[in-house]
């Protein structure tokens, strides 16, 4: 070591006592102060006062490996592009405060079917690969032994498949997606521990050992890392063993790898029941459930029912994602935590946005960005129209989101310039062509392609308004705490029971929908107005950061 006082080299101590070798090859200082030692066809990484290794050197492709993260990072920030987990605004937000889509019994299906014993056994119908392309970052994982003649994953008494070639499909994945987080969960209904920790601690350390992130263990408060420290830490792999890994005597691995999580971190809402009469019943155990084991670090709500058979089972439980997740999120949000995984099988057989596990963990991170970065994030619904019995355009800032009113979700999103951030929109009495309104400029659209279908004029008596629709014959414009009507006729807001300086209007059924931030309220044709609920509860990205 270089003494800076004296400029002299002066011994610190033995390399061993660091768990390095005698005699290295090399030694390379990463600009995020991570050094690199190699010797032979070995290195090791020595960061946070910590030494990892051996791995082969045929992981030292370093930047496919992201070990070169930083520089990553700052190409990403230059270029626009950076992500975490598919959204910019989720980077800031810590692991306890996301949502992941999780796939349960991962092992059970990746490697192939099980024959006639499909319907009690089979999990999923696709490679680990397939399934983190469709969005699927947590892992369920049964680990076994010799079931499998190896290292394995189990389903009751049958072998799904060897774990290492599921790492290695994990290690390629990650390897091409830079900015995406997995969490592994090597879960309680291990078998044989006594030579699957040995076993799965190796695997993990030769497949995927770089990217294994020991954050929560290693601070002093027991902290989890934000998406950007782990993307930026190269450390994007959460791994989770089953609470036996704590005694002996197990826990040797437990006291050596701080990467090592305990499954004792992460609660379920999961209890036995059937779907036999429907599976409605599950968004009140969820709620139960997540109130009485809120106190954990993490949270999985597990829709899981049991009975014959799985594909049928998860089939009929997929309507109630997004409302398992939001009875769940009141308890998470008041501990600044949110819902952390909505654990399914069958994922990739969901047929519309109401019943899949990506859109209910989409819009969970909506509402979770929101609630956790409120002074730097906003609601905000510019217009609203509905063009036809089956969509809802929703105009805010320069997205354009068409909502489907069958399935109560959002299908798209567009861009079209020229429509951002406008004030106000309505639908024409024919119905052809939809009426837009910014500053004090008034031009129509048509209401499909959303081009232009006239020239843009001035109307004085239209300016800065705030909402519009055209309601029994008439047009009604909202503006700071009035509205008023076509003939001239001026109501208070407040007298009808709605707030000042709405953001938007909708016409539906004869009733008015008014959006204010991340509420909104229906006001019928009887004059009466009630506030019903949130905003984002139309499962509508209308979250807006500045950060």
């Amino acid at each position: 070591m270089l003494n800076q006082r004296t400029q002299m080299f002066e011994q610190r101590g033995n390399i061993t006592d660091r768990g390095l070798p005698c005699d290295l090859d090399a030694a390379v200082e990463w600009p995020d102060s991570t050094y690199c030692f190699i010797k032979g066809v070995q290195f090791w990484k020595y960061d946070d006062d910590d030494v990892d290794g051996p791995f082969n050197t045929d992981l030292l492709n370093l930047c496919s490996w992201n070990l070169c993260g930083e520089r990553e990072w700052m190409r990403m920030e230059r270029s626009g592009t950076v992500s975490c987990n598919g959204d910019r605004r989720l980077c800031s937000l810590r692991l306890n405060q996301i949502t992941l889509a999780g796939l349960h019994n991962a092992g059970s299906g990746f490697d192939g079917g099980f024959g006639f014993l499909d319907c009690f056994l089979r999990n999923h119908g696709l490679s680990i690969t397939e399934q983190l392309r469709l969005g699927i970052r947590h892992f369920d994982i049964d680990p076994c032994f010799d079931k499998c003649g190896l290292l394995g994953s189990c389903h009751n008494v049958v072998c799904g498949g060897g774990i290492c070639p599921m790492l290695k499909q994990l290690r390629s994945f990650l390897r091409d997606h830079l900015g995406e987080i997995v969490t592994l969960n090597f879960n309680h209904e291990i078998q044989q521990p006594e030579k699957v920790f040995p076993a799965l601690s190796r695997q993990l350390m030769t497949q995927l050992g770089p990217m294994l992130n020991k954050h929560f263990r290693k601070s002093p408060k027991h902290v989890w890392p934000t998406l950007k420290q782990t993307i930026r830490k190269k450390k994007r792999i959460f791994v989770f063993y089953a609470p036996i890994i704590e005694r002996p005597p197990h826990d040797e691995f437990y006291n050596k790898y701080k990467w090592i999580h305990s499954e004792r971190f992460y609660g379920s809402t999961w209890i036995e029941f059937g779907v036999n009469d429907g599976c409605n019943k599950v968004v009140n155990i969820t709620k139960e459930v997540c109130e009485s084991r809120n106190w954990r670090e993490l949270l999985e709500v597990s829709i899981i029912p049991s009975g014959f058979c799985i594909n049928s089972n998860a089939a009929k439980c997929r309507p109630f994602y997004h409302q398992s997740l939001r009875a769940c999120e009141q308890f998470r949000f008041v501990r600044n935590d949110s819902p952390n995984v909505l654990l399914v099988d069958y994922p990739e057989e969901a047929n519309d946005p109401s019943s899949s596990v990506f859109q209910a963990v989409h819009h969970q991170n909506i509402r979770n960005i929101y609630q956790h970065k409120k002074s730097s994030c906003y609601v905000k619904v510019d217009a609203a129209v509905k063009v036809n019995a089956q969509t809802i355009l929703f105009f805010s800032g320069s997205r354009i989101i068409t909502y489907d009113v069958t399935h109560l979700s959002q299908s798209n999103i567009r861009h079209v310039p020229g429509l951002e951030s406008i004030d106000a929109a309505y639908l024409s009495p024919a119905g052809n062509f939809i009426s837009v309104i910014k500053g004090c400029i008034y031009w129509e659209i048509n209401s499909t392609s959303l081009l232009p279908v006239s020239a843009e004029v001035t109307r004085n008596e239209t300016c800065d308004i705030d909402a519009a629709i055209f309601w029994k014959d008439q047009l009604y414009t909202f503006k700071g705490c009035n509205v008023t009507s076509q003939g001239g006729r001026v109501q208070p807001l407040l007298k009808m029971g709605l707030p000042c300086s709405l953001d938007a209007a909708l016409l539906i059924d004869s009733n008015v929908y008014a959006f204010k931030g991340n509420n909104y309220w229906i006001y019928n044709d009887h004059g009466e107005a009630k506030l019903v609920g949130k905003t984002l509860d139309w499962n509508i990205d209308v979250v807006h950061c500045t950060d």
